[in-house]
Protein backbone atom coordinates (compact mmCIF):
# COMPACT_ATOMS: atom_id res chain seq x y z
CA UNK A 1 0.00 0.00 0.00
CA UNK A 2 1.44 3.17 -1.21
CA UNK A 3 1.94 5.73 1.64
CA UNK A 4 1.89 9.44 0.76
CA UNK A 5 4.05 11.71 3.05
CA UNK A 6 3.44 15.43 3.29
CA UNK A 7 5.01 17.33 0.36
CA UNK A 8 5.15 21.13 0.04
CA UNK A 9 5.50 22.06 -3.59
CA UNK A 10 5.68 25.98 -4.40
CA UNK A 11 4.44 26.70 -7.73
CA UNK A 12 4.74 29.70 -9.99
CA UNK A 13 5.61 31.57 -13.25
CA UNK A 14 5.14 34.70 -15.28
CA UNK A 15 8.90 36.34 -14.13
CA UNK A 16 8.77 38.34 -17.09
CA UNK A 17 12.44 39.43 -16.11
CA UNK A 18 11.96 40.50 -12.77
CA UNK A 19 15.03 38.72 -11.30
CA UNK A 20 14.90 40.41 -8.16
CA UNK A 21 11.78 38.45 -7.11
CA UNK A 22 12.96 35.27 -8.45
CA UNK A 23 16.16 35.69 -5.95
CA UNK A 24 13.58 36.41 -2.81
CA UNK A 25 11.95 33.26 -4.03
CA UNK A 26 14.70 31.00 -3.11
CA UNK A 27 14.57 32.62 0.75
CA UNK A 28 10.75 31.01 0.48
CA UNK A 29 12.02 27.53 -0.52
CA UNK A 30 14.07 27.65 2.66
CA UNK A 31 12.68 28.89 5.27
CA UNK A 32 8.80 27.29 3.86
CA UNK A 33 10.28 23.66 3.74
CA UNK A 34 9.97 23.41 0.28
CA UNK A 35 10.91 20.16 -1.64
CA UNK A 36 10.29 20.95 -5.06
CA UNK A 37 9.54 24.10 -7.35
CA UNK A 38 7.05 24.35 -10.38
CA UNK A 39 7.44 27.14 -13.23
CA UNK A 40 5.08 27.62 -15.36
CA UNK A 41 6.69 29.70 -18.00
CA UNK A 42 7.41 33.12 -18.97
CA UNK A 43 10.76 34.34 -17.96
CA UNK A 44 11.07 36.85 -20.76
CA UNK A 45 9.10 40.24 -21.07
CA UNK A 46 7.72 41.05 -24.55
CA UNK A 47 6.23 44.62 -25.53
CA UNK A 48 2.59 43.58 -23.87
CA UNK A 49 4.44 43.41 -20.59
CA UNK A 50 6.75 46.21 -20.93
CA UNK A 51 3.95 48.81 -21.27
CA UNK A 52 2.44 47.07 -17.51
CA UNK A 53 6.04 47.67 -16.06
CA UNK A 54 7.77 50.39 -18.40
CA UNK A 55 10.83 50.01 -15.60
CA UNK A 56 11.74 46.86 -17.64
CA UNK A 57 14.76 47.09 -19.79
CA UNK A 58 14.53 46.94 -23.21
CA UNK A 59 16.47 43.97 -24.72
CA UNK A 60 18.21 44.10 -27.95
CA UNK A 61 17.95 41.25 -30.29
CA UNK A 62 19.81 38.51 -28.91
CA UNK A 63 19.75 39.53 -25.58
CA UNK A 64 17.61 35.79 -25.00
CA UNK A 65 20.28 34.02 -24.44
CA UNK A 66 21.60 35.71 -21.84
CA UNK A 67 18.32 36.16 -20.11
CA UNK A 68 17.42 32.55 -20.28
CA UNK A 69 21.19 32.07 -18.55
CA UNK A 70 20.18 34.36 -15.84
CA UNK A 71 17.56 31.98 -14.98
CA UNK A 72 18.62 29.47 -15.00
CA UNK A 73 21.93 30.22 -13.08
CA UNK A 74 19.94 31.96 -10.36
CA UNK A 75 17.19 28.52 -10.08
CA UNK A 76 20.41 27.11 -8.94
CA UNK A 77 20.44 28.51 -5.76
CA UNK A 78 17.83 26.63 -5.20
CA UNK A 79 17.65 24.14 -2.46
CA UNK A 80 14.57 22.06 -3.94
CA UNK A 81 14.93 20.81 -7.20
CA UNK A 82 13.00 22.97 -10.09
CA UNK A 83 10.47 21.80 -12.84
CA UNK A 84 9.56 24.16 -15.62
CA UNK A 85 8.29 24.59 -19.21
CA UNK A 86 8.62 27.86 -21.14
CA UNK A 87 5.77 30.21 -21.82
CA UNK A 88 4.34 31.91 -24.43
CA UNK A 89 7.07 34.71 -24.36
CA UNK A 90 10.13 32.56 -24.32
CA UNK A 91 11.09 32.22 -27.82
CA UNK A 92 13.01 31.44 -29.94
CA UNK A 93 12.47 27.78 -29.06
CA UNK A 94 15.82 26.87 -29.98
CA UNK A 95 17.50 28.96 -27.85
CA UNK A 96 15.62 28.38 -24.98
CA UNK A 97 16.26 24.44 -25.13
CA UNK A 98 19.78 25.35 -26.13
CA UNK A 99 20.33 27.15 -22.31
CA UNK A 100 18.35 24.65 -20.27
CA UNK A 101 20.50 21.51 -21.78
CA UNK A 102 23.45 23.74 -21.36
CA UNK A 103 22.16 24.00 -17.77
CA UNK A 104 21.59 20.65 -17.27
CA UNK A 105 25.50 19.48 -18.25
CA UNK A 106 26.84 21.79 -15.88
CA UNK A 107 24.41 21.92 -12.61
CA UNK A 108 21.84 19.17 -10.64
CA UNK A 109 18.53 19.82 -10.10
CA UNK A 110 16.71 22.35 -12.64
CA UNK A 111 14.30 19.84 -14.76
CA UNK A 112 13.07 21.50 -18.25
CA UNK A 113 9.96 18.88 -18.53
CA UNK A 114 8.52 20.58 -21.49
CA UNK A 115 7.58 17.44 -23.81
CA UNK A 116 9.34 15.35 -20.92
CA UNK A 117 9.08 14.35 -17.49
CA UNK A 118 11.39 13.91 -14.27
CA UNK A 119 10.79 11.78 -11.16
CA UNK A 120 9.84 14.36 -8.01
CA UNK A 121 10.04 12.04 -5.18
CA UNK A 122 7.19 10.54 -2.95
CA UNK A 123 6.37 8.51 -6.27
CA UNK A 124 5.55 11.86 -8.20
CA UNK A 125 6.33 12.52 -11.49
CA UNK A 126 6.83 16.04 -13.11
CA UNK A 127 5.63 16.40 -17.06
CA UNK A 128 4.52 19.17 -19.24
CA UNK A 129 4.15 21.46 -21.96
CA UNK A 130 4.56 25.03 -22.22
CA UNK A 131 4.01 27.89 -24.17
CA UNK A 132 0.39 28.56 -26.12
CA UNK A 133 -1.40 25.87 -26.57
CA UNK A 134 -4.45 26.16 -29.04
CA UNK A 135 -5.97 25.48 -32.66
CA UNK A 136 -3.46 28.02 -34.40
CA UNK A 137 -0.63 27.02 -36.51
CA UNK A 138 2.76 26.12 -35.02
CA UNK A 139 5.25 28.93 -34.36
CA UNK A 140 8.49 28.85 -32.09
CA UNK A 141 10.90 32.11 -33.45
CA UNK A 142 8.84 34.98 -32.16
CA UNK A 143 6.86 33.52 -29.59
CA UNK A 144 5.54 29.47 -28.76
CA UNK A 145 2.19 28.09 -29.82
CA UNK A 146 1.71 25.28 -30.88
CA UNK A 147 -1.04 23.20 -32.29
CA UNK A 148 -3.37 21.41 -29.45
CA UNK A 149 -2.67 18.09 -31.27
CA UNK A 150 0.77 18.57 -30.93
CA UNK A 151 1.26 17.85 -26.77
CA UNK A 152 -2.04 15.42 -27.14
CA UNK A 153 0.55 13.21 -29.45
CA UNK A 154 3.87 13.48 -27.88
CA UNK A 155 2.87 12.96 -24.00
CA UNK A 156 0.93 9.67 -24.68
CA UNK A 157 3.69 8.46 -22.79
CA UNK A 158 2.66 9.48 -19.28
CA UNK A 159 -0.16 6.30 -20.03
CA UNK A 160 2.96 4.34 -19.52
CA UNK A 161 4.16 5.91 -16.28
CA UNK A 162 3.40 4.30 -12.94
CA UNK A 163 3.67 7.36 -10.62
CA UNK A 164 1.16 9.94 -9.99
CA UNK A 165 1.82 12.88 -12.18
CA UNK A 166 1.80 16.76 -11.86
CA UNK A 167 1.18 18.34 -15.12
CA UNK A 168 2.68 21.94 -15.66
CA UNK A 169 1.15 23.89 -18.52
CA UNK A 170 1.36 27.87 -19.41
CA UNK A 171 -2.00 27.67 -20.53
CA UNK A 172 -4.29 27.52 -17.52
CA UNK A 173 -7.68 24.97 -18.80
CA UNK A 174 -10.82 26.27 -20.09
CA UNK A 175 -12.76 25.72 -16.39
CA UNK A 176 -12.93 28.99 -14.47
CA UNK A 177 -11.39 29.50 -10.79
CA UNK A 178 -13.28 28.77 -7.60
CA UNK A 179 -14.93 31.87 -6.85
CA UNK A 180 -16.00 33.05 -9.73
CA UNK A 181 -13.15 34.04 -11.97
CA UNK A 182 -13.84 33.33 -15.56
CA UNK A 183 -12.14 31.08 -17.83
CA UNK A 184 -9.43 32.55 -19.87
CA UNK A 185 -7.89 28.87 -20.75
CA UNK A 186 -7.56 26.41 -23.78
CA UNK A 187 -10.30 23.47 -23.80
CA UNK A 188 -7.19 21.61 -25.33
CA UNK A 189 -5.44 22.00 -22.15
CA UNK A 190 -8.66 20.36 -20.11
CA UNK A 191 -8.43 17.73 -22.85
CA UNK A 192 -4.39 17.12 -21.61
CA UNK A 193 -5.97 17.07 -18.04
CA UNK A 194 -9.47 14.74 -18.48
CA UNK A 195 -6.96 12.43 -20.78
CA UNK A 196 -4.24 11.84 -18.64
CA UNK A 197 -5.24 12.28 -15.43
CA UNK A 198 -2.77 13.83 -13.08
CA UNK A 199 -3.28 14.30 -9.16
CA UNK A 200 -2.46 17.79 -9.93
CA UNK A 201 -1.79 20.48 -12.39
CA UNK A 202 0.32 23.88 -12.09
CA UNK A 203 -0.68 26.31 -15.04
CA UNK A 204 -0.14 30.33 -15.76
CA UNK A 205 -2.94 32.60 -16.77
CA UNK A 206 -3.03 35.36 -19.17
CA UNK A 207 -5.04 38.10 -16.80
CA UNK A 208 -2.00 36.83 -13.86
CA UNK A 209 -5.07 35.64 -11.25
CA UNK A 210 -4.45 32.99 -8.84
CA UNK A 211 -6.79 30.41 -7.40
CA UNK A 212 -7.54 26.82 -7.74
CA UNK A 213 -10.03 24.70 -9.46
CA UNK A 214 -10.56 21.31 -10.53
CA UNK A 215 -10.78 19.51 -13.47
CA UNK A 216 -12.06 15.99 -13.16
CA UNK A 217 -10.08 14.06 -10.41
CA UNK A 218 -7.42 17.12 -10.80
CA UNK A 219 -7.03 20.12 -8.58
CA UNK A 220 -5.48 22.86 -10.72
CA UNK A 221 -3.15 25.60 -9.00
CA UNK A 222 -2.96 28.91 -10.49
CA UNK A 223 0.12 30.60 -9.01
CA UNK A 224 -0.44 34.23 -9.49
CA UNK A 225 2.27 36.34 -11.37
CA UNK A 226 6.10 36.09 -10.20
CA UNK A 227 6.88 39.47 -11.77
CA UNK A 228 3.81 40.76 -9.11
CA UNK A 229 5.49 39.10 -6.06
CA UNK A 230 2.86 36.30 -6.01
CA UNK A 231 3.08 32.21 -5.46
CA UNK A 232 1.65 29.10 -4.47
CA UNK A 233 2.46 26.36 -2.04
CA UNK A 234 0.51 23.09 -2.73
CA UNK A 235 0.70 20.53 0.38
CA UNK A 236 -0.18 17.27 -1.81
CA UNK A 237 -1.70 15.14 1.63
CA UNK A 238 -4.24 18.04 2.60
CA UNK A 239 -4.71 18.98 -1.22
CA UNK A 240 -4.64 22.94 -0.06
CA UNK A 241 -2.95 25.90 -1.48
CA UNK A 242 -1.54 28.97 0.47
CA UNK A 243 -1.03 32.18 -1.64
CA UNK A 244 2.48 34.29 -0.64
CA UNK A 245 3.93 37.26 -1.72
CA UNK A 246 7.70 38.16 -2.08
CA UNK A 247 7.24 41.73 -2.30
Amino acid sequence: IAVHLPMKILATGDLHEQFTYLERLAEVVTSAGIEGVVFAGNILCREDCRQQHPETPHKKAGDEARMFGRFFGTLGSFKAPVYLVPGRNDAPERVFLQAAFNNEIVAAGVYTVHRGFAPLGRNYVVSGWGGEIGDGKRETESFLQYPGWEPQFSLDFLRHLDQDRILVFHNPPAEKLEGGAPGKGQDAVSHLIKTYRPQFAICSREDSAKGKLTVGSTLVVCPGALNEGYYAVLDTVERTVAYGDVR
